[in-house]
């Protein structure tokens, strides 16, 4: 019999301890951001009144999907742990980034003080003097436009002459012609030589509101109660003011800040808004869940794409044909259909992998054009009608449409959909010796096969499984979303999924959250380019920026992972891998 001493019992106690109260403590942080994160969207959506949120339709359904949110990212801390932090400050400093961009993109923004339509005026009681030879006449409007974009010589200033006698009291406007010019503006009176008079920059609130009626703003220019020394031709000169240094840097940073307002709270601000970055998220969670899966057994499958149209295309093929079978029949039987479709398809390119030894990224990349293809022929030639003036398919009857659980928007039971297909996939991959065989091909191929894994039969099914996740994004979208078949029906959403998996460092509990935020961002980029007038360009490298950040980290760990196993199979140090370390070192589950 052998005694510990009672020092390290101690030390193994303390760690245990130490370990649980981590654990817990985790949860904990994971628990209040989840709550904090669900109750600010809440208030947000409903502006903190809970009239208006008990006065809106659905209301508890929004409530529900918004307790989902909150979920995921109590999954995402708590799965990733430290890493979270690190993902999140990646957010931060990719978002500050982004707003450095937005700000060189919008020192142009002053620009439009220096251009847009104009009137000029001058105001007298008096009676005016004829002289066909002068531009003005007294109370009588001229205008025009200052630096009219796209134009070979455009108007920069204007001196314009008037006629007038000694003892006239004259007041000369210069201002935009209406609220949406934003031209800010100076004006001169000058003598026959060319000699300023007076001059005048801007208009006071008085004169804008009570003594002049055409003024718009105070950045109009006022020369209000002169008396004309002689007789004579005098001249009104205007044109633009000159734009100070920080008025650009000032305009910039408001536009920049306006910009970001639109990017961070805009997909929040409307139940209708909120609608369009849920039902987006559901559809790129399930492809992240797709390429996650596949990815974590080392297969570079990029066949969502094609598995996608697929199940799109079985599922419309059966909601075209079943007009009269009930929704509560029929739904089920088309979510089962078109995972079957993906199943199949992604079993192609599986087989030809195990058994050929077809390279999985070529042969899936050409089984996506025929499968686009296909879906081409067969929308254009069997299912559109003759009379259609586009290319796409009658729209579903109401039966064969995924039911909508917050109005007036295209948030389904899809919802449900997705987080059964969260827990399945959690069992299948931690909890099924499938999911086993999957994570130690992933970790060590060798030691796979030296173990007595069927890697050939586990290699085929992991990219069918895949496939069926794939195929349930293309009903969504077919059933969900468009409620019909078009053309380029996922608009290549497909591959984004790669960057949500590789987001999640291939967890299939983090992929939600990942989702997510890829939906976010790119909600917030529409409602970013709609509301502040940001160019579509300036979204686009703004999302760059964000991904490149996100997922520079995530490539790092995954190579050097796949290197350092490469190493120890090239100098036969050792074959047995923990698989679950691996999956670990290479960003998977217990990363």
């Amino acid at each position: 019999m052998s005694f510990k001493p009672k020092g390290q019992a101690s030390e193994a106690e303390s760690a245990a301890n130490l370990s649980f109260v981590r654990k817990h403590l985790l949860m904990i942080v994971g628990g209040a951001a989840g709550i904090l994160v669900t109750l600010f969207v809440m208030n947000t959506l409903f502006d903190g009144s809970m009239e208006k949120m008990t006065g809106t339709t659905d209301w508890q359904n929004i409530l529900l999907v918004n307790v989902l949110v909150g979920a995921c990212i109590f999954l995402f801390v708590v799965e990733l742990k430290r890493q979270a932090i690190r993902v999140l400050l990646t957010v931060v400093v990719a978002l500050l980034l982004g707003f450095l961009v937005t700000f060189v993109f919008n020192l142009d923004s002053a620009e439009r003080f220096g251009q847009g339509e104009f009137r000029v005026q001058v105001v007298s009681d008096a009676e005016p003097t004829e002289n066909d030879e002068v531009d003005l006449e007294y109370n009588k409007r001229r205008g025009g436009e200052f630096n009219k974009p796209n134009v070979v010589s455009p108007v920069s200033e204007i001196a314009w002459t008037f006629a007038g006698r000694e003892g006239d009291i004259v007041s000369l406007l210069a201002y935009a012609k209406n609220r949406r010019s934003d031209v800010d503006l100076l004006v001169e009176l000058r003598d026959v030589s060319g000699a300023a008079l007076a001059a005048a920059t801007a208009a006071t609130e008085t004169q804008v509101e009570e003594t002049f009626d055409d003024l718009v703003s105070t950045k109009d220019a006022v020369i209000e109660g002169y008396e004309l020394p002689a007789d004579g031709v005098y001249t009104l000169y205007s044109r633009p003011e000159d734009i100070a240094t920080g008025a650009v840097l000032s305009e910039a940073l408001s536009q920049s800040q306006l910009a970001f307002e639109a990017l961070l709270l805009g997909p929040i601000e409307r139940v209708n808004r909120w609608g369009v970055w849920i039902q987006d998220a559901i559809t790129l969670i399930l492809l992240g869940m797709s390429f996650a899966i596949v990815f974590r057994a080392q297969q570079f499958s990029l066949g969502a794409e094609g598995q996608l149209y697929f199940g799109a295309l079985v599922s419309g093929i059966i909601a075209l044909n079943s007009p009269n079978i009930p929704g509560i029949i029929l739904i089920p039987f088309i979510i089962l259909a078109s995972g079957t479709a993906g199943f199949i398809y992604g079993l192609i390119p599986g087989a030809l992998k195990a058994y050929l030894g077809a390279n999985e990224l070529v042969s899936t990349l050409m089984l996506n054009f025929v499968a686009t293809r296909f879906f081409e022929m067969v929308l254009n030639f069997q299912l559109k009608p003759a009379d259609a003036g586009y290319v796409a398919s009658e729209k579903f009857d109401v039966n064969a449409v995924l039911p909508v659980i917050v109005d007036k928007t295209q948030v389904t039971i899809a919802v449900f959909v997705l987080a059964v297909v969260v827990f399945i996939s959690w069992l299948l991959i931690r909890r099924t010796p499938l999911g086993y065989e999957i994570r130690i091909i992933g970790s060590n191929l060798r030691f796979a096969d030296y173990g007595g894994v069927n890697s050939k039969r586990t290699i085929m099914l992991v990219m069918a499984i895949g496939g069926i996740v794939a195929g349930l994004a293309g009903m969504h979208l077919a059933n969900g979303i468009h409620r019909q078949l078009i053309l380029n029906i996922s608009f290549n959403l497909a591959f984004e999924g790669v960057v949500v998996a590789l987001l999640a460092r291939l967890n299939v509990l983090v992929v939600p959250f990942t989702g997510l935020l890829y939906a976010y961002l790119r909600a917030g980029a529409q409602f970013m380019e709609r509301d502040a007038n940001v160019s579509f360009e300036v979204v686009r490298i703004i999302q760059a920026i964000i991904i490149l950040l996100i997922t520079a980290e995530a490539l790092v760990t995954f190579f050097q992972a796949r290197q350092k196993r490469a190493d120890i199979d090239e100098e036969g140090h050792s074959l047995v891998v923990d698989p679950d370390a691996a999956a670990a070192a290479s960003g998977g589950d217990n990363a």
